[in-house]
């Protein structure tokens, strides 16, 4: 098993000195309640909080069940944070047995705080689920900010608009420009190992499902290894992106993705198969999931589980259904997200992943101004908003120092365009590939950017170009 690192790694720590240095601090009235992949990341993470003024005795979490280290568990116990276990499912029901868990994480906050001098409590959220799911007890008694972190949480509050103001980790233009390219490498390594028996995947047809950030970067690797890379996505406004055009091919339907290709990965971060019935597929198909949870092929799974040969391997939580309704099928990990599939304390890296750690942080900070705001009356606790550009110029440019000191390639590695990272030595980068884009119905909040952008601006070259900005508008 991997040594566990010592904490805090590089570009968290760059964060933590900064909002030191602009005398942050989350103070010892706040509780942060998180759903989290319980990683060596985490660890990190929780330190970090900790600190910038979080008692370790405030700080709740609970993890998922397919990304679970008992050796993260256990360090993080033992420094005092409360972790709560996770549910075993069967089969596709990760879902139900998930939100259960999360609505035990929020009874033991409750009884917890009950006696303590908390004020305020921030969510850090992996699906939405523990953002929407707070007792109205909880909402009535104390401020509340969360930060989320994926894009299937964001595509839940479209339907199930947050009870409180959320920041929007998951849509950052880091999180999916650069992240992306990051969770799409590990997955084809994982995949390469485990199931290839270290071969690399090439000339087969693949499919891939869901042209979104993810969807994208795993396109980009595996088309970049000679295999013939097909796509479906709902959006008939879809463009493909200019390094992608002409090396992969859109198809008009599921069914004719599962029918043409020998391996499916689910990127959509949604449930492309909700409310239809299971297409025909080419016997033999192999489908992965690159989303959260096991929503992906949520519904394939309950279909084939009633089937007679249905069945689940102990050691690999692979399914394999030699009488699926078109033939032989199998599915990697339960339909869990493959990166995760070893179950060690760490799915990337931890010195690569740490540009997440660092932008969660980064939200929690934001996500803590945001509230002290809010207690002055100077803006509305609501909505969906963008992390402030500032703050992810400023993690991306410590990642990237700290990327090139250990000689990474993004390109060769990773497969980043080159000309994108040319593009991201500049603020306007950060703005418009960021979600919410500024419109009629989201204006991102001038005072709390500002006050970010303050934060980061004096210990990174930020301040240089914004002063540099300041000059030439005066001339």
């Amino acid at each position: 098993m991997t040594k566990p690192k010592p904490s805090l790694m590089e570009v968290t720590r760059a964060v933590s000195d900064c909002a030191s240095a602009a005398d942050f601090q989350f103070g010892e009235d706040t509780a942060v309640v998180a759903v989290q992949h319980m990683l060596w990341q985490t660890v990190d993470l929780c330190e970090a909080i900790v600190a910038l003024g979080v008692r370790r005795e405030n700080i709740f979490a609970v993890g998922k069940v397919y990304s679970n280290s008992p050796v993260v568990i256990g360090t993080l116990r033992d420094r005092g944070i409360t972790v709560l276990p996770s549910t075993v499912p069967l089969a596709g029901e990760f879902e139900r047995c998930f939100r259960s868990d999360v609505c035990e994480l929020w009874a033991v906050v409750k009884q917890k705080l009950a006696s303590r001098k908390i004020k305020r409590i921030l969510v850090l959220d992996d699906g939405g689920s523990c953002i929407t799911s707070i007792p109205r007890e909880l909402l009535d008694r104390y401020a509340v900010c969360g930060v989320e972190q994926t894009s299937f949480g964001i595509f839940m509050f479209e339907v199930e608009p947050p009870p409180f103001a959320v920041m929007s980790w998951a849509r950052t233009a880091v999180k999916l420009q650069i992240g992306g390219p990051i969770f799409s490498h590990c997955l084809l390594v994982r995949l390469e190992s485990r199931v290839l028996g270290g071969d690399t995947l090439q000339e087969k047809n693949i499919g891939i499902i869901g042209l979104g950030s993810i969807g994208s970067a795993l396109a980009n690797l595996i088309a970049r290894q000679y295999n013939h890379v097909s796509f479906y996505d709902p959006d008939p406004g879809l463009q493909i992106p200019l390094w992608l055009q002409g090396r992969i091919k859109r198809v008009g339907s599921l069914e004719e993705l599962m029918l043409n290709c020998d391996y499916v990965f689910g990127c959509s971060g949604r449930e492309p198969f909700r409310n239809q019935s299971l297409p025909k597929y080419r016997p033999g198909v192999k489908l992965f999931s690159a989303s959260g949870g096991d929503q992906e092929f949520g519904p394939i799974v309950d279909d084939l589980k009633l089937r007679p040969g249905f069945n689940v391997a102990q050691g690999t939580w692979d399914i394999t259904c030699e009488n699926g309704p078109s033939g032989p099928i199998s599915i990697g990990y339960l339909g869990y997200p493959y990166n995760f599939v070893a179950r060690d304390i760490e799915a990337v890296p931890s010195d690569i992943v740490q540009l997440e750690t660092a932008g969660l942080l980064a939200g929690l900070i934001q996500a803590r101004l945001h509230l002290s705001f809010v207690e002055r009356g100077l803006v509305p606790n609501n909505g969906v908003q963008r992390i402030s550009p500032e703050a992810q110029q400023f993690v991306y440019e410590q990642w990237r120092t700290v990327m090139k000191g250990r000689r990474i390639s993004l390109p060769e590695v990773y497969g980043c365009d080159p000309s994108m990272l040319v593009a991201t030595r500049e603020r306007w980068w950060f703005s418009e590939n960021s979600e919410p884009q500024p419109s009629s119905a989201y204006e991102p909040s001038g005072i709390l950017e500002e006050a970010m952008a303050r934060l980061v601006e004096e210990t990174s070259t930020i301040g240089i170009e914004r002063e540099r900005e300041s000059n030439l508008c005066s001339l």
